[in-house]
């Protein structure tokens, strides 16, 4: 799982809000930010990042940034780098990280940025795959350390992050839907994290949690980041369909196999072929069309309904979702054992909103954004009132929940501002039943001794203390990026509490 400490919360929050302007061209002001603070996490003068594509073993660049002074009529640093060779067309072809510390002795480097001395690059990596090269460049000699690669490294995984959730987003409305993951939580980003594990493989997937999680979207993510993507994904909702029409749904039937068959028709998993197959609510089938079902899986063989032999073989990868306890329905018989565990090769439990409640409030703006997109009006923001409402409500009915409130609010709301009068009673009752924060204890203050910067400093140094000087447990445990803590012990001039 992504370090928690390192992602720029304010990027990421900025891509799911929209904030950048142009939607297919959203990398570029992305990676502005992104070679910002990897110059400023490294202490560098210089920094460039390239994201590359490959198609048909061909490398392709889709977005590159170079924030520094170049040197005179330099063309692209890629470009000439590519026909040197030099360290960047190293870094992404080896996967691997190239630091050096003094360039005039480096027979990969070329003068690129003015007056500089030492290099550091690193490979961008999506599913352990370079798609990309973040490179920083100081005037110093032996400038870069190993905690410089470190860091570098770490925020290497949060940009990959980031550009997995805009590529998403593009590629399902190059087709006609619409998929956003939205949050920053640790939560999300560690379910985003086992989607690109096993999204890759042949292997099933069973998403389980609660009604309005966000199943269907994790769905579309797996099929994404699979090799299969530029094939179907068929979504069958079990529970929608009478036992008949759903084994129709699913398999497909032949001309007069039953009322209403004038006509041969291809199921779901025919078409779903080389692709994948969503099974939503699967606990919803008869032990029927279970049978048929594994059957189908274990030998890759279906059978229309109406034929009498199994005469179509398919390859299909299979999504399944659920919000009731598998393993329970198995135990009172209503579920067969062999299915549920066919389905959970690989399971994945995506949390109630209520777990990660720090996505609330992002959330909301997103779906506030979206209503005034699709009725080119409404409010703008919310009151501080409203949004302490969204904050302590405990959703339920989850993500699907939110959005629907969100939507009646911008409807109800006469002003720029939503506020609370303007949110459902139901969630400023529950809100209100929530009990207070308790507060902090206090302690008697000598108010001719305070100083905000003392207080500030004393406690990152005990916290430091604390964790044994580890940065990563300390910026945790304060609740900042560990970017924002080393700028703090610089500013602070606080020392190693082992010292």
């Amino acid at each position: 799982m992504l370090d928690d400490t390192i992602l720029s919360r304010d990027i990421l929050q900025k891509v799911c809000l929209g904030a950048y302007p142009g939607s297919e061209q959203v990398l570029e002001p992305v990676l502005a930010d992104f070679v910002d603070i990897a110059k400023t996490i490294t202490d560098s003068d210089y920094g460039s990042i390239f994201v590359m594509e490959r198609e048909d073993d061909e490398v392709r660049i889709v977005a590159h940034r170079e924030e520094g002074e170049l040197l005179d009529e330099l063309p692209n640093l890629l470009q000439l780098d590519t026909e040197s060779p030099g360290i960047f067309t190293w870094v992404y072809h080896n996967n691997e990280t190239y630091m050096s510390n003094d360039v005039s002795q480096d027979p990969y480097y070329f003068p690129a940025f003015k007056d500089v001395a030492a290099d550091l690059i690193v490979p961008i990596r999506m599913q352990g795959k370079p798609i990309g090269v973040l490179s920083v460049e100081s005037r110093t000699r032996d400038h870069y350390t190993e905690e410089h690669r470190a860091r570098l490294e770490d925020f290497a995984e949060a940009i990959s992050l980031v550009i997995a959730r805009l590529w998403l987003t593009q590629y399902s409305r190059q087709r006609g839907y619409n998929v956003e993951i939205i949050g920053v939580s640790g939560e999300i980003r560690g379910i985003e994290e086992m989607v690109k594990r096993v999204a890759p493989t042949r292997e099933p997937v069973l998403l389980t949690g609660e009604s309005g999680v966000g199943k269907e979207l994790l769905a579309h993510a797996i099929h994404y980041f699979s090799p299969r993507r530029d094939n179907e994904m068929m979504i069958v909702n079990c529970g929608a369909f009478a036992d008949e029409l759903l084994a129709s749904e699913l398999f497909g039937h032949v001309k007069g196999s039953f009322t209403g068959a004038h006509r041969d028709k291809p199921g779901k998993m025919q078409l779903a072929d080389g692709g994948t197959l969503f099974l939503d609510e699967v606990e919803a089938m008869s032990p029927r069309l279970q049978v048929m079902l594994l059957r189908a899986l274990e030998y890759g063989e279906l059978q229309k309904v109406g034929e009498d032999r199994s005469a179509h073989r398919v390859d299909v990868r299979i999504v399944a979702a659920s919000n009731q306890d598998l393993r329970e329905l198995v135990s009172q018989g209503t579920f067969r054992e062999d299915l549920y565990y066919r389905f959970n090769v690989f399971g994945i439990r995506v949390p109630a909103l209520r777990e990660r409640s720090e996505d609330v409030s992002l959330l909301a703006t997103y779906f506030l954004g979206r209503f005034r997109d699709e009725n080119d009006s409404g409010p703008t923001d919310f009151t501080d009132g409203a949004m302490d409402v969204l904050r302590r409500h405990r959703w339920p009915g989850n993500v699907r929940e939110l959005r629907n409130a969100i939507r009646r609010a911008a409807v109800l709301c006469d002003g720029d501002r939503i506020s609370v009068q303007d949110l459902p009673p139901t969630i400023i009752r529950s809100a209100n039943a929530m009990p207070p924060p308790a507060p902090e204890p206090t302690a008697e203050i000598d108010l001719t001794e305070v100083n905000l910067d003392g207080v500030i400093a004393g406690h990152i140094q005990r916290v430091l203390a604390a964790v044994d000087g580890n940065k990563s447990k300390a910026a945790e445990a304060l609740g900042i990026p560990r970017t924002s803590l080393y700028h703090k012990i610089h500013k602070y001039q606080i020392g190693d509490p082992q010292d």
